[in-house]
């Protein structure tokens, strides 16, 4: 046996496969942070977790509300009690209705309806009805006075209101936490993880030593972000403009690289040199002249200038597929020629069936340079409906005052997902044609 045919003995590729393994997991890891953000709260994105199970799955909290368990939210801290030892919190239920912005502003509905300066949202909140099947957590703002049982109002009127019990304050070192129930729907919030001002939901006041933390994912922040997005008419979109290049490359660009590989004509290498030499014109020289050709064309603000240029041919592919085509056995062309065939029934009939694979390679090039395109939706659409994938995502992440992470990874995970599955079916095809292309028959 050869030397060059002989295997590495195990102690010699150990080092290799163990460098080729770590530069696999290396360029792995940000899909792996993608696809663990995007099945945790918004609150748990951006924070520094405590531990490697922190950073690859979601935590959250359990509790018993009233005989029952929940899975809840922390909705915030109390503050322990006042070194005066006066008791600043009770849980009571007003004997008559009431509205929830008269426990948070300090002016009661007759201002807020005269004055509209609030938007649906929070109006909706403010006039939530608060009736005696309801508790609330009075405290500073809101106070009780366990002797008259009455219940002070922030707005400044007084209810009557029966006094549950009084909140105990924890013991030292053990805080208390004012949880309500948390809902998956929460994920669809601008804040998720955030039930303020939803009084409607089981909540109490709790030692932090009675609050489990369990592991929380949600899969829900999946379809609330495809919705967020858009995601099925910009996929329409995006997979019209695939098809359109897709189509327009490969047919042009194997047109052109067989007349350059085959026909002998004046000034053949040339033309083939010029077409190279566009490659090293860098886009941003080019951007502004074809802005204006299209604008005097009218197809800014159409899906024209994305797909009509690539029916007159791409200078990679048209290199690709020329060198592949040099490999192929000018026998079997000219067998073609002699038996009448012209030269598209030759490109047709025998070219292109030996040359699949480096046809497939440039289907799968252009279909990702599509797929993944920013620039281009950017510069010639303006209409949302026209919206590609990529466009829509940036779009989600700019039009929320604060980027919801959660959401943006959950929809880029789906965004990326077909591309993953098109590498893994195509892998093989891949590297034949890389391997055939430039060989000689």
């Amino acid at each position: 046996m050869a030397t060059a045919d002989r295997p590495l003995e195990w102690y010699k590729a150990a080092p290799l496969h163990g460098i080729l393994l770590g530069g696999a997991v290396f360029f792995v890891l940000p899909l792996v942070w993608m696809v663990a953000t995007s099945l945790k709260p918004l609150d748990q994105t951006m924070r520094v977790p405590d531990s490697v199970g922190e950073a690859l799955l979601g935590t959250g909290h359990r509790a018993v509300i009233d005989g029952r368990e929940y899975e809840v939210t922390l909705e915030r801290p109390l503050a322990p009690s006042p070194p005066s030892g006066d008791e600043p919190y009770w849980i009571v239920r007003p004997s008559e209705e009431l509205l929830a912005g008269e426990m948070t502003h300090p002016f009661g509905p007759e201002v807020w309806r005269k004055y509209p300066i609030f938007n649906a949202e929070e109006l909706r909140k403010m006039e939530t009805r608060i009736g005696p099947e309801m508790k609330l957590l009075a405290d500073r703002s809101n106070p009780f006075d366990e002797a008259a049982g009455v219940l002070r109002l922030r707005s400044g009127r007084k209810v009557k209101a029966e006094l549950v019990r009084r909140v105990a304050p924890a013991a030292a070192g053990d805080d208390l936490w004012l949880v309500r129930e948390w809902r998956p729907s929460d994920t669809d919030a601008k804040e998720i993880g955030s039930t303020a001002g939803d009084l409607t939901r089981a909540w109490a006041v709790l030692p932090e030593s009675e609050i489990r933390s369990v592991v929380r994912e949600i899969p829900q922040n999946y379809p609330a972000a495809l919705r967020r997005v858009h995601f099925g008419r910009s996929l329409v979109n995006t997979l019209f403009l695939c098809l359109m290049t897709v189509c327009g490359a490969v047919v042009s660009s194997v047109v052109v690289a067989y007349g350059f590989a085959f026909i002998e004509f004046r000034g053949r290498n040339l033309l083939f040199g010029a077409t190279l030499a566009t490659m090293m014109i860098p886009f941003p020289i080019v951007m502004v002249p074809m802005y204006l050709l299209y604008r005097e064309l009218g197809w800014v603000g159409s899906f024209k200038p994305l797909w009509v240029w690539s029916w007159f041919g791409s200078a990679f592919f048209i290199f690709l597929l020329r060198q592949f085509f040099l490999g192929l056995p000018k026998d079997l062309l000219d067998a073609a020629r002699i038996d009448g065939c012209s030269e598209l029934e030759i490109l047709w009939h025998v070219v292109v069936p030996l040359s699949k694979p480096v046809i497939a390679m440039v289907a799968l090039f252009q279909f990702l340079g599509t797929w993944k395109d920013f620039m281009g939706p950017l510069i010639y659409l303006g209409n949302r409906s026209q919206f590609t994938l990529s466009l829509s995502l940036q779009s989600f992440s700019s039009e929320h005052g604060g980027t919801p992470w959660h959401l943006l990874m959950a929809a880029s995970t789906v965004f990326s997902l077909p591309l993953i599955v098109l590498f893994f079916f195509t892998v093989r095809t891949f590297i034949r044609s890389v391997a055939m292309t430039g060989m000689k028959g």
